[in-house]
């Protein structure tokens, strides 16, 4: 079953994991408990040495010589504090050198008085330093023991030293330790006199071949990466056979072997069948253990085999799909190092693999300020550890180009950042094309706004032709209309006098008195409408209070007015202006206001005429303020904006509507 791309990180991750163990990563969970094993077994040391030191004023069995409990105590308090962390800084190191650096001298001492080396004068100086500590007698000192004590300080003090071929003779010296001290504890075992004493008419003390055992051990296991412990530590197959198999066997071993022997020492069988009844036991134990480890390991060989082809599998279906897509992949290291790219980014840059990795940007990019900020962007999103989508327009050898790049921070499977993986998409083409639309965009506008001005132009040559034509037929209306008017009422009351004085000639010449004046009034409001004669004669605020006058007249609507005490100097072409807003203004109260009073308020100063116009009616809805088809509203804005002006409609708070016209004072 081929795996999809989601679980490629998974696979990827699990044989990070198991490479780094099989580094023998001092960091790693095994080397941890390694080292705390060690520091324990440091402790449990030194506590012996110093229980000991305080049993020798007890009336009690001594357990081993004086000389040799100061020296465990001393050697456990080193070894623990070469198994702490602490041991990096240079006073701790310099302590601990100089405990090991005394055990060291005292085992050569004892060593040298128990080959009787120093003579009397060695002997006293060897007393005199236990017995302020004892308080007793001194105790004979085993060559085992002096031995011991001088290997012990000898490899505390060379914890450090490695030798060409990377090899540390602490191991070695601590190797020995164990063993050399294994066979008096395997005679002691065994009650086989020969082990116990190794020729020497006293024993091994027990306790004192028991903690140079464990001493021996905590030393190996206070450093797990190093060439010995390595092979046991690392997490390939060997290291697991052995962490596996070999503590199960060595002590099912001696078990087997040691109930064996106590059994022809208590005669239950002949001692001719104990060396065939161990070799059938001991090959039996071996065959079992080495039989269940082979299997063990033969599972985890075959699921590293199947985790090597899920992997291989998915690596090459992310090669396929990195080397046949077009948008370049890379990924980079923390110091911003490119250390990957898909054939798409060799392109992009110009340059082949070789080339490429573990270049910086700015052995990349021919820009320095442009590789300059590429590093900047890079750091702040390893820096914010969440991913960016982000356009760079970079100078490469191809041209101009403009990415359009999804970068994330890298992080290993214990959250440490690694480095930064991207994916760039060339979107050049697409910004050319934006740019170019915004330029026929551009010149749209322009285009608008001069067709617009053109049309304005019109507009206010139309109006101003509309004016001319409205105050030339208001002109023959005033001059021949008006004539014709007052003329045909002199002639009608001359005919008036002529008539009989009867009752239907009377009503008749009432009637046609009464048709001339309305037709006289209809013909002044038509001139009125067309072109006040007061706006031209008087200015605007006598034109404004004609149109008032006439708007209350026929509509009832009770009309006040708030004007500028002193005259108004505008231009005629804004008077005109402000007079027929004010009138489609009041059309439009007349028409949809429902109101019972309009006041209008001019106010007028250097800069701006300002015309409100406020009723008291039903106001206007919001929907038909902004509404393109309303045109009595469009009509005043678009008057407004050509004289650089505005117009504004808004409901009172109560109640009716506000008309605002802002006008400049000069054209």
């Amino acid at each position: 079953m081929n795996p999809s791309l989601s679980d490629l990180s998974g696979i990827d991750d699990s044989l990070t994991r198991e490479l780094n163990q099989m580094q023998s990563d001092p960091a790693t969970p095994l080397a941890l408990r390694c080292r705390r094993i060690a520091l324990g077994i440091a402790l449990a040391v030194a506590l012996t040495g110093a229980g000991v030191l305080l049993l020798w004023r007890l009336p009690l069995p001594h357990l081993m010589p004086a000389n040799v409990a100061l020296g465990l105590l001393l050697a456990g308090m080193t070894l623990a504090l070469q198994s702490l962390p602490l041991i990096r800084r240079l006073p701790v190191r310099l302590l601990a050198l100089g405990i090991a650096a005394l055990v060291a001298a005292l085992g050569l001492v004892t060593v040298a008085h128990g080959l009787s080396l120093g003579g009397t004068e060695l002997d006293a100086f060897l007393a005199g330093l236990t017995l302020p500590l004892t308080g007793s007698p001194a105790m004979p000192i085993h060559p085992v023991s002096a031995f011991a004590l001088a290997l012990s300080g000898i490899a505390l003090l060379l914890q450090d030293m490695r030798t060409r071929a990377r090899h540390a003779p602490t191991e070695f010296m601590a190797l020995s330790l164990v063993a050399l001290n294994l066979v008096p504890l395997a005679g002691l075992a065994y009650q086989v006199p020969a082990l116990a004493d190794l020729g020497n008419p006293m024993p091994v003390p027990a306790t004192a071949a028991l903690a140079f055992f464990s001493l021996g051990a905590g030393m190996l296991l206070s450093q797990p990466s190093r060439s010995l412990m390595a092979i046991i530590t690392d997490n390939v197959p060997g290291g697991q056979m052995l962490r596996r198999s070999l503590p199960q066997t060595l002590l099912v071993l001696v078990l087997l072997n040691w109930i064996i022997s106590r059994g022809a020492l208590l005669e239950l069988y002949g001692q001719a069948l104990v060396s065939p009844i161990l070799t059938l036991l001991n090959s039996s134990v071996i065959l079992v253990i080495f039989w269940r480890t082979a299997a063990t390991v033969n599972d985890a060989y075959r699921a590293r085999l199947q985790s090597a082809s899920d992997l291989a599998q998915a690596s090459s279906l992310l090669i396929a799909v990195s080397d046949n897509t077009d948008d370049p992949i890379f990924v980079k290291n923390r110091d911003g190092k490119l250390i990957f790219a898909n054939p798409a980014m060799l392109r992009s840059i110009g340059k082949s693999r070789e080339e490429a990795l573990y270049r910086s940007s700015s052995e990349l990019l021919p820009d320095p300020d442009e590789a300059a900020q590429v590093d900047r962007d890079d750091q702040h999103i390893m820096q914010g550890s969440v991913s960016v989508t982000l356009e760079q327009t970079l100078h490469l050898p191809q041209g101009e180009r403009t990415y359009s790049s999804t970068k994330a921070p890298w992080f290993d499977p214990d959250g440490q950042l690694l480095g930064l993986i991207g994916i760039s998409t060339d979107i050049s083409t697409r910004k050319e094309m934006e740019r170019q639309l915004k330029q026929r965009e551009a010149e749209l506008e322009a285009t608008v706004s001069q067709r617009t001005a053109v049309l304005r132009k019109l507009g206010d040559h139309l109006e101003s032709v509309r004016e001319e034509e409205k105050r030339s037929i208001a002109r023959e209306l005033h001059d021949d209309m008006g004539a014709s008017l007052t003329s045909l009422n002199m002639h009608l009351d001359s005919i008036y006098k002529a008539l009989p004085d009867e009752p239907a000639w009377s009503d008749k010449a009432t009637r046609v008195r009464a048709l001339v004046a309305s037709l006289v009034a209809t013909t002044r409001r038509i001139q009125i409408g067309l072109r006040p004669i007061m706006l031209d004669l008087f200015g605007l605020k006598a034109g404004i209070i004609e149109q008032l006058e006439e708007f209350e007249q026929r509509t009832g609507i009770t009309c006040k007015t708030s004007l500028p005490d002193d005259e108004v100097a505008l231009p005629h072409k804004l008077e005109i202006t402000l007079y027929r807003m004010l009138q489609e203004a009041l059309n439009n109260v007349a028409k949809h206001a429902q109101a019972t009073r309009v006041d209008v308020i001019l106010d007028v100063d250097e800069d701006q005429a300002v015309l409100t116009v406020r009723d008291d009616g039903i106001g206007i809805p919001p929907e038909r303020i902004n509404n393109q088809s309303t045109y009595g509203i469009r009509g005043l804005s678009e008057r407004a904006s050509f004289l650089g002006g505005t117009a504004s409609v808004f409901a009172n708070p109560v109640r009716g509507t506000t008309v605002r016209i802002v006008l400049p004072a000069q054209l």
